[in-house]
């Protein structure tokens, strides 16, 4: 393989990870993140 074609493979497969991996454990972790904040200010704060 070229060094080209190496570095299109390389690139697809961080893409895929990225997109399949990456992005939906960071939304998770920022959705439940926050409803955890808004829980938390709720027994707080009343």
């Amino acid at each position: 393989m070229s060094d080209s074609q190496r570095e299109k493979s390389s690139e697809l497969k961080m893409f895929l990870f990225i997109v399949v991996f990456l992005f939906p454990f960071l939304t998770v972790v920022l959705v439940g993140g926050y409803g955890f904040a808004i829980w938390m200010s709720q027994l707080l704060f009343g």
